[in-house]
Parts: C-alpha cells; sequence; structure tokens
C-alpha cells in the first residue's frame, strides 16, 4: 500500500509538470500601467480512444505593466482546482533586448508554481526565454523559447535522490493582434523531451517514443 501511495503521488507530480505548462503570458513586455486580461486552453496531446486530443487544462491571467520593459502577472487554473488541485503562478517577463529597428527582442520570464493539493504543498520555480521577431507590416509576431522548470527538492516522495531537477520544454507560437486590444495566441510546447513519460492512467503523443510529450495551446487576451 506504501508503495502504491508512492507511486500515485510520484504519478501526480509528473502530471503537474507535463499539465502545468501554460502557453507564455504576456508574450512581449507591456507598457506602463498597460493591463491585459489572458485566458487559454489547451495541454498535452493525449490518446483517446482511437483519436488524439489536447487535455483541456485552462489558465486566467492577468498582466501588469510596471514600466515600458517589465511587466508581472498572476495566474490561476480553473480545470486543475475543479479536480481538487491548486495550481497557480506569480512572476514577471522582461525585455533583455528590445530593437524597435530590427523588430525582434528577447525577453526573460522568472516565474513561481504553486502547487497544492490535500498535504502536498510544493513551490516550483520556472524561468522562460524568448526570442520573439515582429511582423515588419503589422503587429503580429512569431516567437521561438523554451520553458525551464525546476525540481527543488533533492529527494523524490519515497526518499529516493531526485535524479532530474530541470525540465525543459521548448516552444514555439504566434500572436495575431487586432487594432481593438484583443489578440489571439496559438502555440506549441515539446514538454520535457527527456523524461520517460511511458507508464500512467493515460497515454501522452511523444514524439521521440518514450520520452515528454506534445502540447497544444489557444490563447486569448485583451489589453487595456
Amino acid at each position: 500500500m506504501k508503495m502504491i501511495c508512492y507511486r500515485i503521488v510520484a504519478l501526480f507530480c509528473l502530471m503537474a509538470i507535463l499539465d502545468a505548462c501554460a502557453p507564455t503570458r504576456a508574450v512581449l513586455p507591456l507598457c506602463y500601467k498597460e493591463n491585459q486580461i489572458s485566458a487559454s486552453v489547451g495541454g498535452p496531446l493525449i490518446h483517446y480512444g482511437n483519436n488524439i486530443t489536447p487535455v483541456p487544462y485552462t489558465t486566467v491571467t492577468y498582466s501588469r505593466g510596471i514600466s515600458d520593459s517589465t511587466t508581472v502577472f498572476a495566474s490561476i487554473h480553473p480545470t486543475s482546482a475543479l479536480y481538487g488541485n491548486l495550481q497557480m503562478e506569480i512572476g514577471l517577463n522582461k525585455y533583455l533586448i528590445n530593437n524597435d529597428s530590427a523588430k525582434f527582442a528577447i525577453t526573460v520570464a522568472p516565474t513561481l508554481n504553486i502547487l497544492i493539493r490535500d498535504t502536498l504543498k510544493r513551490v516550483y520555480p520556472q524561468i522562460d526565454f524568448n526570442f520573439i521577431k515582429r511582423n515588419p507590416l503589422n503587429d503580429n509576431y512569431y516567437y521561438l523559447g523554451v520553458c525551464n522548470w525546476f525540481e527543488p527538492a533533492t529527494k523524490k516522495i519515497n526518499g529516493e535522490k531526485q535524479a532530474n531537477i530541470w525540465f525543459p520544454s521548448p516552444q514555439a507560437g504566434y500572436v495575431w493582434n487586432t487594432k481593438k486590444g484583443l489578440m489571439l495566441q496559438a502555440e506549441f510546447k515539446y514538454l520535457v523531451p527527456f523524461r520517460r513519460n511511458d507508464i500512467g492512467p493515460v497515454e501522452y503523443v511523444k514524439p521521440i517514443l518514450p520520452y515528454g510529450g506534445m502540447g497544444i495551446y489557444l490563447g486569448v487576451s485583451y489589453k487595456f
């Protein structure tokens, strides 16, 4: 029974790492005192019967520009909360490089992911890097980057030494801007490409068997 409990908790932590990865929030930092409300749906692709479908994971985010180069944000995951898991994030997104003439930027986004389920309480540091290329003809842009999760615990739930503390997920996305402050976002992630993911209650779609998973996310934002 004890071993079963260890496996359940370990599986839950793995699913949290795979499922909690939301699309990039406020891909480009907002202007000073600018606000943004965002909502997204999507997650890892799984085999469901004879079909392949993304997990309908949801995220709601509020962002605010505290300067023309730095935006702070806070997120909550409604779908996770329905199943008794409290997941939320607080973080910021900041320009490292912003070249207006060449229409490109590089950003960094340090984040704290908070996970609470019954007696399990975890805080996962995360840091994202993105390269953004703006379209010279309009306000749309695409981005390439990597989402980096870190496991702060030195031991697993069963007392074994934690072998991996770094969980990278490469990502690529595109943002469509409208003239009325509405933005649409699509993002693809290759979730934790070196992590074995061949056991569990669901079968993830894996580009390289039996590692990682593929994630697809769609989002909508309103800037004001």
